[in-house]
């Protein structure tokens, strides 16, 4: 039965504000966005009340609806778009591709871009170990390439023997590459 790696699990905190600055920041716009929405309402009936058309308030509220959707639509964008930016890059890394880049704008969420540098080293890292892997496969193989020439060849068995010893450790190397694949 194959045994797999152990898992870390991460725990869940206890504090609701856990990433602060962005938390904060969403909760001071929210709060901003209504205070504005209550002035315009305000400011809307007593244009109301002074022009006394039965419709205008009506078509004060879908404007500020209006108004609130572009506002919102411009804030979720500096989480939003990055957001979808780190899925196709861990989709990309998911396929296999290791040439994954991913970079964002200055104008976004501070804790996004501490994740993009969080998945840039892991891309970093699976890059660094794919190749390791791929030098002691190469390395293997043609050390193994020798020794079966060596034996078609009808070679001294002493060197046939010391060709085995070097297959065997480039097999050791490789062993280890693999096993610290997924270790640091």
């Amino acid at each position: 039965m194959h045994k797999f790696p152990k898992r870390h699990l991460m725990g869940r905190g206890k504090s609701y504000l856990t990433t602060t600055g962005s938390q904060y920041r969403f909760i001071l716009f929210l709060i901003l966005l209504l205070i504005s929405y209550t002035v315009l309402l305000r400011v809307f009936q007593k244009i109301a009340e002074i022009v006394q058309l039965p419709i205008f308030l009506p078509i004060a509220l879908i404007t500020l609806l209006i108004f609130i959707g572009i506002v919102g639509i411009l804030y979720s964008h500096t989480f939003v778009g990055p957001l979808t930016r780190i899925r196709r890059a861990l989709d990309q890394l998911a396929d296999g591709d290791e040439n994954v880049s991913l970079r964002l704008r200055e104008s976004d969420d501070p804790v996004l871009k501490d994740l993009v540098k969080t998945i840039s080293r892991l891309c970093e890292y699976s890059r660094n170990s794919h190749l390791l892997i791929q030098e002691a496969s190469r390395d293997l193989f043609a050390e193994f390439a020798v020794l079966e020439d060596k034996i078609n060849t009808g070679a001294d068995p002493s060197d046939i023997r010391k060709q085995s010893d070097v297959v065997r450790k480039k097999q050791e190397l490789l062993g280890k590459a693999i096993k610290g694949y997924g270790k640091k």
